[in-house]
Order: C-alpha cells, then sequence, then structure tokens
C-alpha cells in the first residue's frame, strides 16, 4: 500500500464546515492509503506564513527525509509554503492539494466587509494559494464554480472535484417519532452555522428582513453565535452556541433557512440538512455545487421570495422531505463518493 503524508491532525472531533470536509478526506485516504498525520504547531510568526512557520517546515523535512513517502496530502490550499518546500527538496514526491474555496476569491469579499485592515490577510492569500497552485502535482476542488476560477485564476484545470459529503447518521424511526408526534416542539426555521462573518451576517439579515414579515420562530444553533451581538431580536428567535449534537435540532425542523450571499466552496450545513431529509430554503450560493431538486430546495435571494415561499410551504409542513433524503444518498453520502474517489486513484496510480 502506497504512503501519504498528511499535512494536519487527523480529526476526531468536527467543529465546523471545514473539519466536516477534511474528515471525510481523511476517511476516504485511508481508504487507499497508509496515512501518516503531521498536526500543525504554534509559532510566533506564523501568521505571515498562514500557519506554516520554519518549526513545521522542520518537521516535515524530518519527516521527509527518514521515511518514505509516494505522496503529501495539502489539506488546504493556503499552505502554500509547504508545497513549495517539498517539491524544491523532494521533487519525486507527488503533492495533492485540496481547495475548501479558491481562497483569493473569499479573500476579497473578506475585504469588503472589513475593510482596509483585512488587505495583508488578502495579499498572503493571494501569494500562497499562487505557491500551492505552482508546486502541486494533483487538485482537488469542492465544484464545477470553484474549477472554473481555479482555471481562470491560477491557469490550473482539477484532476478531480470531490463535493461535500456525510456519513450518513439519519434515523428514520426517530424521525418518525418526531414528525408524528404533536407534543414535540417543533421548529419553525432553523439556521446552522458557526459565526463566521458570511454566517453572522446572513442570519442578522434573516432576522430584520424577513422575521418581521412570518409566523414562527427561528433557531440559530452554531459556535460563537450565542457571544454575537445581534440586532432586533425578539422572543420569536433562539440563539445556541456550540452543541454536541445538532440532530435534535434538525429531526425537529420543519424548514432550513440559509441566506447566505457571499463565500465559495459548498455549503457543508446543505448537505447536512439533505441527510436529515429537510426542505431547505436558501440563497443562489446555499445551492452553489448541488444537484438542485424543486421539490426539497427553494431558492430565494430576496425578502419576498422567502416571504412567498414560506407561507406557501408552511401549511401542514412535514420535517421530513423525501426527495431531500434521495438527492443525498445518491450524490453526497460518503458511500457515494468512495467509489468516485477509488476510481481516482487508480487511475493516476496508473
Amino acid at each position: 500500500m502506497k504512503k501519504v503524508l498528511y499535512v494536519g491532525e487527523k480529526l476526531t472531533k468536527v467543529t465546523g464546515g471545514a473539519d466536516q470536509i477534511n474528515k471525510r478526506n481523511q476517511e476516504l485516504l485511508e481508504t487507499e492509503f497508509e496515512v501518516k498525520y503531521l498536526p500543525m504547531c504554534s509559532e510566533k510568526f506564523d501568521k505571515v506564513f498562514l500557519g506554516i512557520g520554519n518549526t513545521y517546515i522542520s518537521l516535515i523535512r524530518d519527516e521527509l527525509e527518514y521515511n518514505y513517502y509516494d505522496y503529501v496530502f495539502i489539506s488546504q490550499s493556503l499552505f502554500g509554503r509547504v508545497c513549495k518546500y517539498v517539491k524544491k527538496r523532494y521533487p519525486s514526491v507527488k503533492i495533492f492539494v485540496f481547495f475548501h474555496n479558491i481562497e483569493v476569491q473569499y479573500a476579497r469579499e473578506y475585504c469588503k466587509t472589513c475593510g482596509v485592515k483585512a488587505f495583508p490577510f488578502y495579499l498572503m492569500t493571494k501569494y500562497w494559494e499562487y505557491k500551492s497552485c505552482e508546486y502541486g502535482d494533483y487538485y482537488i476542488t469542492l465544484n464545477s464554480r470553484d474549477s472554473k476560477l481555479l482555471k481562470n485564476i491560477y491557469g490550473r484545470s482539477p484532476d478531480m472535484e470531490m463535493p461535500t459529503s456525510f456519513s450518513d447518521k439519519y434515523d428514520e424511526q426517530r424521525a418518525l417519532i418526531v414528525d408524528s408526534n404533536n407534543e414535540i416542539l417543533k421548529i419553525d426555521y432553523l439556521f446552522v452555522g458557526v459565526a463566521f462573518f458570511a454566517n453572522t451576517e446572513a442570519v442578522q439579515w434573516f432576522i430584520s428582513n424577513v422575521m418581521p414579515n412570518v409566523e414562527g420562530h427561528l433557531y440559530v444553533v452554531g459556535r460563537g453565535m450565542d457571544k454575537h451581538q445581534f440586532k432586533s431580536l425578539s422572543s420569536r428567535v433562539h440563539i445556541y452556541g456550540f452543541v454536541d449534537d445538532l440532530s435534535d435540532f434538525y429531526y425537529r425542523a420543519r424548514m432550513i433557512v440559509s441566506p447566505i450571499h457571499v463565500g465559495g466552496g459548498m455549503k457543508t450545513k446543505t448537505a447536512e440538512a439533505l441527510m436529515y431529509g429537510k426542505t431547505i430554503l436558501g440563497t443562489s450560493e446555499t445551492f452553489e455545487g448541488y444537484e438542485y431538486d424543486k421539490q426539497c430546495m427553494y431558492v430565494c435571494n430576496t425578502v419576498e421570495e422567502y416571504v412567498n415561499h414560506i407561507r406557501l410551504i408552511k401549511a401542514n409542513q412535514s420535517t421530513i422531505n423525501r426527495s431531500a433524503r434521495n438527492l443525498f444518498v445518491r450524490y453526497y453520502s460518503n458511500d457515494a463518493l468512495k467509489i468516485k474517489f477509488h476510481t481516482f486513484i487508480n487511475t493516476i496510480n496508473g
């Protein structure tokens, strides 16, 4: 079995969308390779190199100097310093680069939100992502939009598109019990996501613009959300921080709302909502990279579209959407991705 050095720690706990994708990638790699994980280390000036300082480069050198590896897997396209070092010093080692987003595009949006103070981050992002593209061997993106951006910005074509996926945790019996029991409190609108700027902006937009025009309660769940200072809160808005198990919220939800207007890659919470068989009301950004199914996905880019769709589907709305479940199993379950990844690895291994 061929060997891979993975740049990053082996994940045992998932706290966000990026973690979810990284953990999925690790599970897929372990089905095809012998994998060694090299956890990151904190260094005084590592912000200059976006997490890759001299100490970590020394760890990589020691690992590759005294052990044989066929591949290095770069779990984040900002780790261009690793790509450059490995390819220059160990040219026979092939490098996988995984793109959660085209980061420079995301950094531009961040600058628009945060202003000039974010410009140094944009410059570092642009430089190190370019180095990943310059020195990598195999490029993996999440969807066709990112593939096009990779080609347009860096002149590189991806070797594989590997969309967001999950290990299927759905419990049909539990879902049916919740749906049929009128004594269980149902959630009218559920938003799930960490307190990242794109998510907090989305929640604030929904609270300020949609909630005054619809009935029902909004539940917001995610790491740091309980500490964010949202405006125009009312007794109909319920904010929760990190929870160990999201399943109770998902099973009780009549619909998922995802008014996200900026971003890149794919929204992992869209796949998670599909896994739990949920109807989703989201922007075009929410559904970017996903197979579209009008039976479970409602595109809402304006206040009017949200209000109209909520009023249309809310009456007698079940907490289970069969079309969402079918879409997940076919395209976004880890079992579906294993077949695709196995074919890709067989191709590059000859």
